[in-house]
């Protein structure tokens, strides 16, 4: 496996991306699967005192592995978007049109899908009227006070991450990346590692937590600690590594997180691990290089794993529909807990595609339901 893995490039660029997003896909409905199956917020530690060890050594991995698919989109952005030509307000202004304006369409239609399935699915319709429904509806399609999925964080994310790529885009061009390492460290420290060290100090019932005068908010968002390593990886950034460094540095690093959340599940101080968490970009960046030198032993199962990273993005918006459907009126509660997690998790990901691969025939939805190419 170690020689194989020590190849600076994959065969086809585009197929290892391609298995990066079913991959990140996959982790991203599991991650909205283990909170519907086991506690993972208020109660978590008194559920941590009463299921069986090896239920707990499970939603924790399920955990860990779930936060990957974010950071890991993250990247394959910034690989895709950071090497794009643009040079001045005229590549500014084609990036807008043809990569932002898009995004907020297919957004804004999403906003409107699931206002109306959470009127429809989990309110009393005998506490709304027409005025409050429309107040709502335009709350939420300007981004103020919004009804719609718990998953929709992302959106409002990304949108703001493109309106800053192009400019981005165009410094890595013009700055060498490691002049850039001193913000995105400022950054780490102020949004990775000092929350870190305070969910520690909190598990430990430290009364105290360390703050950082050089506040992120004066730099830019945390989610840039994804984006330009994706661009950096992708460009051979880890070239020089052999492989089963790469191999052993992510097995450590997955362990180190399993066995961070595991000891905060012991814990009555909540801490869950999240995507501040000090090694998550170590972590991501290590399974996109892995998939960028050893994406192409994968190549004979290349038609689906294509096929789910085309649709990856329309998945990201059906699935937790589906989900939470199943949330709100499935009787899964009485099912041991990783059967339940892995019953929604399955549900969702093959009813996302039945639905996806039906209204993907109509051009209209292909296009601005599901921004599918091709």
């Amino acid at each position: 496996m170690s020689n194989q893995l020590v190849q600076s490039a994959p065969v086809g660029r585009k197929f290892y991306l391609d298995v990066l997003r079913a991959f990140a896909i996959i982790s991203i409905s599991m991650n909205h699967a283990v909170n519907r199956a086991y506690e993972n917020f208020s109660y978590a530690f008194f559920e941590f005192r009463g299921i069986p060890l090896w239920s707990s050594w499970i939603k924790v991995v399920a955990i860990v592995f779930g936060h990957i698919g974010v950071p890991l989109f993250l990247m394959i952005s910034g690989a895709l978007l950071l090497n794009k030509q643009i040079d001045d307000g005229e590549g500014v202004k084609r990036f807008y049109k043809h990569n932002l304006l898009p995004l907020l369409i297919t957004t804004e239609i999403w906003y409107v899908i699931m206002y109306f399935f959470i009127l429809g699915f989990h309110t009393n319709w005998e506490e709304i009227t027409a005025g409050s429904a429309v107040s709502g509806l335009l709350s939420t399609a300007l981004f103020v006070n919004q009804t719609t999925m718990d998953s929709m964080w992302y959106m409002p994310m990304i949108l703001c991450l493109y309106l800053l790529v192009p400019y981005v885009a165009m410094i890595v061009k013009k700055v060498p990346m490691k002049l850039l390492l001193l913000p995105c460290v400022i950054l780490y420290l102020a949004e990775m590692v000092f929350p870190t060290i305070n969910d520690v100090l909190r598990l430990q019932y430290i009364n105290m937590s360390l703050g950082f005068a050089l506040k992120s908010s004066n730099l830019f968002s945390i989610y840039f600690l994804y984006l330009l390593p994706g661009y950096w990886v992708s460009r051979g950034g880890l070239k020089h590594l052999r492989g089963r460094h790469i191999a052993i540095g992510l097995v450590l690093t997955f362990l180190f997180c399993c066995i961070f959340q595991f000891y905060a599940y012991s814990r009555p101080a909540q801490a869950t691990f999240d995507y501040d968490f000090a090694l998550l970009p170590l972590l991501a960046m290590l399974i996109f290089e892995l998939a960028r030198r050893a994406g192409h032993l994968l190549l004979r199962f290349q038609r689906p794993i294509t096929y789910l990273a085309k649709i990856s993005f329309a998945i990201y918006f059906v699935h937790i529909l589906i989900m939470s459907l199943l949330e709100w009126y499935f009787p899964y509660g009485e099912w041991p807990k990783p059967l339940a997690m892995l019953f929604l998790e399955a549900v969702s990901i093959s009813g996302s595609i039945i639905i996806i691969l039906i209204c993907s025939k109509i051009p209209l939805c292909k296009k601005y339901l599901f921004m599918m190419k091709g």
